[in-house]
């Protein structure tokens, strides 16, 4: 009122008091429905990032990587690529076992991955000095049991017995053949593409050969460091997991890439992995990782899944890590 007064007199045109209380109301009301609308819009953010994360931490929006058992084993319980072990392993209904082939000197395929045979067989002479007859006559021994060295038609075989996929790696030799990689897709692109069993390798020439003559198979490369992002055909990339990280799997799937991540067997990393969008673990301990991922999907603990995004954003996006 002595406001309005003084204006008067200053020669100012004054609304009334009710005018005044008018405006005054007004305004108070606009400013309560801006903030109220920060509020609301501040609220809608917050609840989006919290449904987005816990979802995220609890594994809502991560599909599931394939599970995948090293040469075919299972925490020792057989000889590494060898039929009994393949069908033990397969009862835990992995997704893919890996295993691996050579060429033998009469050139078929074995399932063996060393290249000398004295660890396993007892027999210091190398795949490539004998025929399939001469190894699959050995016998292997390791983690308390022993088998017979079968061959790549006979593992594959039981594999289908067992409706068990195979992620199968193609190992190579100076002793191999030129006509080696035309054996083989000749063989067996058929009956791998029947199965969905999937190939992979660490020589590029391989990779190269199987995407030019037999494209339709799916084959993956394996790199044992992440140095620099490659430029193949391949359909993915098998990385060793201690310096994959989640820039390298960024860049393979925006090229529709699939990423895996050999050879695992540590729950802290297991539990790493499951935080990103790696397509595979490949294992020595199928039945750990079974756990892990049952543990996140089942029963997941908030606070642990925390603890761990936490030091991915801290550390594993960056700098790769064991």
């Amino acid at each position: 009122m002595i406001l309005q007064l003084i204006l008067k007199q200053a020669g100012y045109l004054v609304p009334s008091e009710t005018r005044v209380k008018v405006i005054l109301k007004q305004r108070s009301l606009r400013i309560r429905m801006r903030q109220g609308a920060a509020m609301l819009l501040l609220i809608l953010v917050a609840a989006g990032v919290a449904l987005y994360d816990y979802a995220y931490l609890e594994g809502a929006m991560d599909n599931r990587p394939a599970l995948i058992s090293h040469r075919g084993v299972d925490d020792g319980n057989g000889v590494q690529n060898t039929i009994p072990a393949l069908q033990k392993t397969a009862r835990e209904k992995p997704d893919y076992v890996e295993m691996d082939i050579q060429e033998t000197k009469d050139h078929q395929f074995v399932v063996m991955h060393d290249n000398n045979l004295e660890e396993l067989a007892g027999v210091n002479r190398t795949v490539h000095e004998l025929t399939l007859a001469e190894l699959t006559a050995l016998t292997v021994r390791e983690n308390g049991y022993s088998a017979k060295i079968p061959s790549f038609d006979q593992y594959l075989t039981a594999a289908e017995k067992a409706h068990q996929r195979l992620l199968v790696e193609i190992k190579v030799s100076p002793q191999d053949s030129p006509q080696m990689m035309t054996n083989f897709i000749k063989r067996y692109q058929q009956r791998l593409l029947k199965n969905g069993d999937r190939i992979h390798s660490l020589s590029y020439p391989v990779v190269a050969a199987l995407k030019k003559q037999a494209p339709r198979l799916f084959v993956s490369f394996i790199l044992p460091y992440n140095i620099s992002f490659p430029e193949t055909p391949a359909n993915a990339y098998t990385m060793e997991a201690t310096t994959l990280n989640t820039a390298f799997i960024d860049q393979a799937h925006a090229k529709k890439q699939a990423v895996y991540a050999w050879t695992v067997n540590d729950s802290d990393v297991m539990q790493r992995l499951l935080l990103t969008e790696v397509d595979g673990i490949i294992t020595d301990n199928l039945s750990d990782l079974k756990a892990v991922v049952a543990e996140n999907n089942d029963h997941p603990s908030y606070a642990t899944r925390l603890l761990i995004y936490s030091s991915q954003l801290a550390g594993f996006s960056g700098e790769s890590e064991n």
